[in-house]
């Protein structure tokens, strides 16, 4: 079965909790997420995978209230909590999505499953003209396709905290073991090394619930859409690259 599993819990460092707070509205960044996915994968499995600290009680009350799935496991080892969340609800391949990505295009993920469909890969992603994954980026708004057993072949290949803590990073990092799939960026994006839809800090959070607004309420909420309400506004570039050079991937 496919699923899409979103990682998620409250213990951020740098902006506790963000993931709880209304973001637009009253919506929090998940419940965005959930409409997106829900629009452009009608009725697929959809798992919040969190933790089992007590602290992440409300993001698994949250899960129910949305009519979705929850699946707790260890904080640390995430690569474990999502070997646990596929199997528990037999998810053979699945959609990672971060939590903290509010602008994620959900519409791309038909694309990554018939991807996977003609060229079976254990990782497939959209890719810099580098060669890399766009989950080393601040760009936010791709996700991540990949198996069941490509995660149990990373777990039982490696004990080292990094590679447990960073679901797919194994996969990507060891070629020579792991078929991997990256997919162009849309010809816009191509050299759009300043641009930030990850959300980590108070700071981001304010921007780009900002930008959000502009976008949601003023345009077609197409991609090129949003990347024009950000050129149009210099202050909106301006603290992007601030902030991608403040948090370094």
């Amino acid at each position: 079965m496919d699923g899409i599993i979103i990682q998620a819990r409250t213990g951020s460092t740098r902006l506790p909790g963000k993931i709880l707070l209304p973001f637009y509205g009253k919506k929090r960044i998940v419940d965005i997420q959930i409409e997106s996915i829900r629009a452009a994968c009608p009725g697929m499995c959809i798992v919040l995978a969190t933790t089992t600290r007590s602290q992440d009680d409300a993001l698994a009350e949250m899960a129910q209230q949305s009519g979705i799935a929850c699946y707790r496991g260890s904080e640390d080892d995430v690569l474990g909590r999502f070997i646990g969340a596929a199997e528990y609800f037999g998810i053979d391949r699945l959609i990672r999505v971060c939590s903290d990505n509010p602008f994620l295009r959900a519409d791309t993920f038909r694309r990554l499953f018939e991807t996977h469909d003609k060229r079976p890969a254990d990782y497939v992603a959209f890719g810099w003209p580098d060669g890399r994954p766009t989950i080393k980026s601040h760009i936010g708004l791709f996700a991540e396709l990949t198996t069941l057993d490509a995660l149990r072949r990373a777990a039982s290949l490696t004990g080292e905290r990094l590679y447990h803590e960073h679901v797919t990073i194994y996969l990507y990092t060891h070629p020579e073991t792991f078929s991997v799939e990256l997919l162009p960026l849309p010809a816009e994006l191509e050299h759009r090394q300043d641009l930030r839809f990850t959300l980590d800090t108070s700071d981001d959070f304010m921007l780009l619930s900002n930008l959000y607004a502009d976008w949601y309420e003023g345009t077609d909420r197409s991609l090129p859409a949003l990347l024009q309400t950000v050129d149009a506004r210099p202050e909106y570039l301006a603290r992007m690259k601030e902030n991608i050079k403040r948090n370094e991937k």
